[in-house]
């Protein structure tokens, strides 16, 4: 029977919809005028209607193994939601729901953020040597590896011999990666076929692709590609020369729809689909050689070799992990998470709820007559803050973006000396927290400056921040930084060059080895006799007496227990699968359960680590973010408001959150409860203060500024908020004018509006109030302009005084009349805000004297 006969026979039967058939005559003549190239009508037509019927019955068997996976989860996050209990003991489905998201501690079981970043840690560590060899440079930022390694890497992983014996080593560790990969994502759901040399994944840039245009970007990708290489990612079929034009028609669609050109109209909210199925164009097109890759890359993708390394490792670990935890679709199990919370909030609202409890926290007073709205509301914006959120307009939000980044480069000079001064305090208090010792550790963190310390902390499986954000980077107190190239780098130099980076870097590796210390010390203790506080930590991702039994038999050589110690001794997970030359006998099954269950616990480490550096090193959450903006899409009106708004407040907001779980979850505990708690927030409100009042201090001795008065009130309140993240909110004492010279408005909206605003009244307020006849003075409002928004040298701690001094207000003498008058104006002011008297004062090529060191104004008469 005609292959059409079939379909209308089925169609007519109900077995499939009209849409379905047309889908399957289009795959048909596809593969049929691809055949008949060699075989008669008849056999073309027979060998046509075998390799369809493959192709559906793999998506047939895939089908039922996504759904078996999906309801796994699903069982799974019921138990976990519906069983979850808070620090008094109490059910909370919203709080369960909002951890099993993100969370920092004390949830009892891994989340999706913390499984990504484990993953990522692990990754990390097995390529630590080729990282260090590409890493940048600590004064211009550029990758320190030669043009030529790099070249050679991408050679050797298609595998192109090369001749140089470190990329062929590289080159090894990154395939045997990239594959070990692979086989997890497919294992969580993921369909991805292998092929063989490979070479490197794609990552393409949409806005040059859309701007290329189909027919253009065909011509450019076609010749490059090797289509019996390229394999169809269920049935593992070359696509063929025949195939070629369709799949790249497919490839397009997707790249500049981000996938909707693919999705079918349905009653029901869709998003890019199931991740599952989203991976698979990265590793579909297959090049003919490296040159053609890097041709390809150079003209349409988005990042240099390296870049596009770890963005793929990065990447697939934030998919492995979000499927791991919610499933093959985790947009549709986030929306069951929501129904489910909503639901059981609803019945506790009317007493028809199992437990009294059910939603507490912020979800408690947000209820009103929506029970649950608020719940959806936080769940749906945590969600988007982890998957990248949606981007409505590119432009404009990458526009707005760089003025964000032009903003963190002019204004955050100085949170170097911020954080030398108050990280201490943050990271001792932190180690109170976990029962792990407190010591004096600034040699230390000196020493993990160094280059060998950093790489054996991190070969162990800690994260390299430089890589983490390989692209779209983020620095810690200014989030995200997502504008043009050039702005991200003009941020990160900045937080090189105000040592605010190293001094991060060196104390993550701190507390990380800290940690690790502190395990092997108590290697010989059992569970249940731990000190209570690191028990109950380590209880907080999930580490139970069963997990400690392989961690405290994991202490390596050098009397660290690391996740790479406890990977290491289960050996290495390699998916076994049945063959053609028998099943698997009980020893494989054996071992590899237990390089499963060693990797398990590991990861488990992994993420306690690197949450509980959030904690040390505090820079910014998702979950703080995410309370502030919301799921709204980037590039529209109300997202960008939100995004400047939250600039510099992250890291408070971040901050505060994680101090009040910290004082609930200490009073909940058995010794000490609120009396601990309260010495607790002592301890750490007056260190911080202390450490706030010098960074205060030392920035005004910068600024050419004579010590403040330390017996004002006014003067400790402000070195609270310094030191406690709020230093924004600390300028409301003084509504006048904020610490950047903007108003109260400013610091509400952001440095990002004030920075358009005076921009706007710099290029058109001027020239408008001088036509309407009103006196202006162009020469002193550059000068402030400059002052405030110049990146780099007007904040930096290192450049900030010579720069005010030496350059602007030598240029202001020239082009401002009342130079002399605005000057004097200046100290007078200063005098008159905090009782201070400029030591090098303005307009002054040279200090007159030097600083005063008094403390009180009667000292300096």
């Amino acid at each position: 029977m005609p292959f059409i006969d079939c379909l209308n026979n089925a169609i007519e039967g109900g077995e499939i919809s009209r849409d379905e058939a047309d889908a399957l005559l289009r795959d048909f003549e596809g593969k049929f005028a691809q055949k008949r190239l060699q075989l008669g009508d008849d056999a073309a037509s027979q060998a046509a209607k075998d390799e369809l019927a493959r192709e559906l019955r793999a998506q047939a068997i895939e089908k039922r193994r996504r759904a078996v996976l999906i309801e796994q989860a699903r069982l799974r996050l019921k138990d976990r939601i519906l069983g979850y209990r808070d620090e008094n003991g109490k059910p909370d489905v919203y709080e369960a729901a909002i951890q099993t998201l993100s969370h920092y501690g004390y949830a009892g079981a891994e989340s999706v953020r913390g499984r990504a970043d484990a993953i990522i840690s692990m990754a990390h560590g097995k390529l630590t040597d080729l990282m260090s060899a590409t890493s940048r440079s600590l004064v211009t930022g550029r990758r320190k590896a030669s043009a030529g390694l790099v070249r050679d890497l991408v050679r050797e992983l298609h595998g192109e011999a090369s001749g140089d014996a470190t990329a062929k080593a590289f080159a090894g560790d990154l395939s045997k990666l990239f594959e070990d990969l692979r086989n997890r994502f497919n294992a969580a759901g993921g369909a991805i076929a292998k092929l063989d040399g490979f070479g490197l994944p794609h990552s393409h840039d949409g806005l040059a692709v859309r701007q290329a245009g189909r027919d253009a970007w065909k011509a450019a990708i076609k010749p490059r590609l090797d289509p019996d290489r390229m394999r169809h990612p269920l049935t593992g079929e070359p696509v063929g020369v025949a195939g070629l034009d369709k799949a790249l028609d497919h490839v397009f669609d997707s790249i500049t729809t981000s996938g909707w050109a693919h999705h079918a109209p349905q009653m029901r909210g869709v998003g890019a689909g199931s991740l599952a199925t989203q991976r698979q164009e990265h590793r579909f097109l297959a090049f003919r050689s490296a040159d053609d890759w890097m041709a390809y890359n150079a003209a349409f993708g988005d990042g240099d070799p390296v870049q596009a390394i770890f963005r793929h490792i990065n990447g697939m670990a934030k998919d492995i992990g979000a499927m791991e935890v919610l499933g093959p679709n985790p947009n549709a199990m986030v929306q069951w998470m929501v129904q489910g919370v909503r639901s059981e909030i609803a019945k506790g609202d009317v007493g028809r709820a199992s437990m009294a409890k059910l939603a507490g926290g912020a979800a408690q007073w947000a209820r009103g007559t929506e029970p649950g709205a608020f719940a959806e509301w936080r769940i749906q914006s945590l969600y988007a803050e982890l998957r990248g959120g949606a981007n409505a307009a590119s432009g404009v939000a990458t526009a707005a973006a760089t003025v964000k980044n032009l903003m963190n480069s002019a204004l955050l000079g100085a949170a170097g000396v911020t954080a030398a001064a108050t990280d201490p305090f943050i990271a001792q208090a932190a180690r109170r927290l976990a029962g792990l010792p407190v010591t004096k550790d600034l040699g230390a963190m000196l020493r993990m400056l160094k280059a060998s310390n950093r790489e054996e902390i991190q070969r162990a499986g800690v994260i390299w921040d430089d890589y983490l954000h390989a692209m779209e980077g983020e620095a810690r107190f200014t989030g995200p930084m997502l504008g043009h190239s050039w702005s991200q780098y003009l941020v990160d130099r900045s937080m090189m060059l105000n040592g605010l980076k190293p001094l991060t870097t060196g104390r993550k590796l701190v507390e990380a080895r800290a940690w690790q210390a502190t395990l092997a010390d108590h290697a010989g203790s059992a569970f249940d006799a731990l000190p209570e506080r690191l028990r109950v930590t380590m209880e907080g991702f999930g580490i139970d007496a069963a997990d400690w039994e392989i961690m405290r038999a994991s202490v390596d050589p050098g009397g660290f227990v690391t996740p790479m110690s406890i990977a290491n001794g289960g050996g290495e997970v390699r998916y076994l699968k049945a063959t053609a030359d028998g099943p698997l006998v009980d020893a494989d099954l054996a071992a590899e359960a237990k390089a499963l269950r060693h990797r398990e616990v590991a990861e488990k480490l992994a993420e306690l680590t690197a949450a509980w550096s959030e904690r040390a090193t505090p820079g910014g959450t998702p979950n703080a973010r995410s309370f502030v903006t919301g799921p709204v899409a980037r590039g529209t009106p109300i997202g960008e408001f939100a995004n400047f708004a939250l600039q510099f407040k992250s890291f408070g907001l971040s901050f505060t959150t994680l101090q009040l779980e910290a004082l609930q979850r200490i009073t909940a505990m058995q010794t000490g409860g609120r009396q601990a708690a309260a010495s607790y927030m002592g301890a750490m409100l007056i260190s911080l203060t202390l450490g706030g009042a010098v960074a205060m201090q030392i920035k005004s001795l910068l600024d050419g500024k004579d010590l403040e008065d330390m017996t004002s009130p006014g003067f400790w309140f402000r070195a609270t908020m310094q030191g406690g993240g709020f230093g924004l909110f600390g300028d409301f004492v003084n509504a006048s004018s904020n610490r950047f010279g903007g108003g109260v408005a400013d610091t509400v909206l952001g440095p990002g509006w004030s920075f358009l605003s005076d921009t706007a009244g710099l290029v058109a307020g001027l020239p408008i109030q001088a036509a309407t006849g009103q006196t202006v003075n162009p020469g002193r409002e550059a000068i402030t302009y400059a002052g405030r928004y110049t990146p780099v040298v007007a904040s930096n701690w290192a450049t900030r005084g010579a720069f005010r001094r030496l350059f602007l207000d030598q240029l202001q003498w020239l082009i401002d009349p009342e130079a002399d008058r605005s000057f004097k104006a200046r100290a007078r002011g200063l005098k008159g805000r905090t009782g201070q008297d400029y030591w090098w004062s303005p307009g002054d090529t040279a200090p007159k004297r030097a600083p005063v060191m008094a403390t009180a104004p009667a000292e300096r008469n």
